[in-house]
């Protein structure tokens, strides 16, 4: 086990069992990448609006902005393996690779030496020395990852799929339940039921967290961040920077409670 936090990168091999649970596995969204490779685990992970029982060695692939979580039981161990890391860490050849990619890997078994390698080099590198050679394993396993078959994503509720991909190619744009309604043919209440009960997050947070990560990429752009906001459609800036910074921490865990209007 490792837990490797330095400059820009997070790294870590961990295990909960029953004694020992986490809530990292909770519904979030973020603004950087993160990969989960499975060692074992009675796992159901959910990634917008797909979900798969994993296997030891399959590999789930998130990309900034996705919302995820998982299902766990503890009555067996959970152990994984996680990498955070930004978008800046991978060359921009690489992205355009990923783009189009599911977010499940299943089989991938083959990469378990490669990826326990992080194991055996921990505790003999210094911190810098670790960031470089971490990193360039990461990317290794990338452009592995980016020649493996391509896995059609599967919807478990096209409905829900399909308003997912409105938003995502929206956001832009003023996002109301009554727009939805019009665009789908179907009544508010019914879009607001259907999109919790699939996504675990009412539909209008959702959105406001896509909109708010979106604005956060035009930022690191070198957008200031009023401009942003009001691209994305936040009238008081001094609620969307609240909104902004909470969201933008890292591992942030996004309770029922949590206001971002």
């Amino acid at each position: 086990m490792f837990n490797f936090v330095y400059k820009d990168i997070d790294f870590a091999h961990k295990i909960d069992n029953p004694s020992h649970p986490t809530e990292e596995y909770y519904k979030h969204i973020h603004h950087f990448y993160e990969i989960l490779y499975l060692v074992r685990g009675n796992i159901d992970y959910t990634v917008e609006s797909e979900t798969h029982r994993l296997n030891g060695g399959d590999i789930v692939f998130i990309a900034p902005g996705k919302f995820h979580y998982a299902t766990v039981d503890l009555s067996v161990p959970y152990e994984r393996y996680v990498f955070k890391f930004p978008e800046k860490l991978l060359p921009e050849f690489i992205l355009d690779k990923l783009n189009g990619k599911s977010s499940f890997f299943f089989g991938s078994e083959k990469y378990r030496e490669q990826i326990e390698e992080f194991d055996k080099i921990f505790q003999a590198y210094s911190q810098e020395e670790l960031y470089v050679i971490f990193s360039c394993g990461l990317l290794k396993l990338i452009v592995m990852l980016c020649h493996e078959p391509l896995h059609k994503a599967e919807s478990n509720n096209d409905f829900i799929s399909r308003i997912i991909d409105y938003i995502n190619a929206n956001l832009g744009q003023q996002i109301t339940m009554q727009t939805l309604t019009e665009k789908f043919h179907y009544s508010k209440s019914y879009i607001n039921i259907e999109f919790k009960r699939q996504m675990k997050i009412p539909i209008m947070k959702y959105i406001r967290l896509k909109k708010i990560l979106a604005a956060h990429k035009m930022i690191i752009n070198g957008t200031k961040k009023s401009v942003a906001a009001e691209m994305f459609g936040f009238e008081n800036y001094s609620t969307f920077y609240r909104a902004y910074k909470s969201l933008i921490e890292p591992n942030a865990v996004l309770d029922e409670e949590d206001t971002l209007d």
